[in-house]
């Protein structure tokens, strides 16, 4: 077990009275849980932040003992949408504590009131006319609605005193690792989890408009999927979402566009498999398979043709090409390359939108370790082990190479 994962199985103080109390499972798409204890005039108040899946209660409760003592109480859980994910611990939680309160919008109460939680315990954020409130420990917490963020009736909460902003899934990302502070590679597992959660650009430019009228740089952004960002990446990232097309701003791609390359993606698929080596085309298959946590980025159909791309056309079409070109010997490069641009030329496709004539001598790739870059498959293809490529710890070199932001 290495440092980082021994860390992580103890609650992790994020700032003053801050704790991240989660469960760290290595998926692509981790799950966050936050404690919030509010101390001051004599009192002191417990809130958790989003209370997480009941297949994390055991460790989440754990954490919480261990950062409050074996005679814990619960005072609030703060919910940010609907998702099981998100919220279904509440249940468990109020049933510990029957008076913990619930805070959240009328429309999330609406569907987790099916979880079972006590409607006598349900405090509206829209009670709350101003979106602030002042706790009697003296700190001040601000609402902030964050409309089809990816829910209706989705709400970011600031922690005013701490200048932490608890942002639901906006801001979440995939985990290239499992590491709790993201760097700057975590835009990337950022991007492709807004473009395919999230409905449409326009509500993540008023979602950080809205944040940015409360504070434009707080200390820290606590998503409750992917990493915690802190520093100079805030500002990068919330001009980053700002821009950022999404959902239906990708979906509604030209209907002929969408089919010139799924065409050209399984053109060039079947000439590798029959004019090169049919076990590449199957390691292209095996490294685009989702762990479950998460959509599959470019989707296959049991017959190995791609049906569906869940990001868009650029970005899924320069991870398609890397898989089949990144590490391969030259002479296979070679031939690859040139199924490539026969494709693109045969669809009408411009080449110039991808990556595909690096240098062989100079890859980008030949000075990583391969344990970096690849994890072994169990089982072999006549006699050599198969390698696949883990997805998560390439989201950096397929995303800046499809055309980055």
């Amino acid at each position: 077990m290495s440092d980082n994962e021994i860390r992580l199985n103890e609650p992790q103080k994020i700032a003053n009275g801050i704790y991240w109390v989660g469960k760290r499972s290595e998926k692509e798409l981790e799950v966050n849980v936050y404690l919030r204890v509010f101390e001051g005039n004599g009192h002191k108040i417990n809130m958790l932040i989003d209370p997480g899946p009941t297949t994390d209660v055991d460790i989440i409760s754990d954490k919480i003992e261990k950062v409050l003592g074996p005679d814990f109480k619960i005072h609030f859980a703060f919910i940010n949408h609907q998702d099981p994910d998100v919220a279904m611990n509440a249940v468990y939680f109020q049933r510990h504590f029957p008076s913990m309160q619930i805070i959240t919008t009328e429309d999330t109460w609406r569907l987790i009131r099916f979880f079972g939680l006590n409607p006598q315990r349900f405090i509206a954020v829209e009670k709350y006319k101003s979106r602030r409130i002042s706790l009697k420990t003296g700190h001040k917490l601000v609402f902030i609605p964050t409309p089809y963020c990816h829910f209706r009736g989705a709400c970011a909460i600031y922690d005013e005193t701490e200048q932490v902003l608890f942002s639901g899934d906006l801001f979440g990302g995939l985990s290239e690792k499992p590491d709790l502070y993201a760097g700057e590679d975590y835009w990337n597992g950022m991007k492709i989890f807004h473009q395919i959660y999230m409905p449409a650009n326009l509500a993540l430019h008023n979602a950080v408009n809205a944040i940015q009228k409360v504070n434009p740089n707080p200390k820290m952004i606590v998503p409750q999927h992917g990493s915690i960002i802190k520093d100079a990446l805030i500002a990068n990232f919330m001009e980053k979402i700002k821009n950022l097309k999404v959902g239906l701003d990708i979906t509604s791609n030209n209907s002929l566009l969408v089919e010139s390359h799924l065409n050209t993606a399984n053109e060039i698929l079947k000439n590798v498999k029959y004019k090169i080596n049919e076990t590449i085309v199957n390691e292209v298959f095996d490294a685009f398979k989702s762990d479950g946590s998460f959509p599959e980025i470019i989707i296959f159909n049991k017959d190995n043709q791609i049906i569906g791309f869940n990001i868009t056309l650029n970005d899924a079409f320069q991870m398609l090409i890397d898989k089949l070109i990144v590490g391969r010997e030259n002479t296979e490069k070679r031939q690859i390359r040139h199924i490539i641009l026969d494709a693109l030329a045969k669809w009408n496709l411009p080449a110039e939108q991808f990556s595909i004539e690096a240098d062989e001598n100079t890859d980008e790739m030949t000075n990583l370790e391969s344990s970096q870059i690849f994890e072994a498959n169990e089982g072999t293809t006549q006699g050599k082990e198969i390698e696949r490529l883990n997805i998560k710890k390439l989201l950096d070199y397929f995303i800046e190479q499809g055309g980055g932001a």
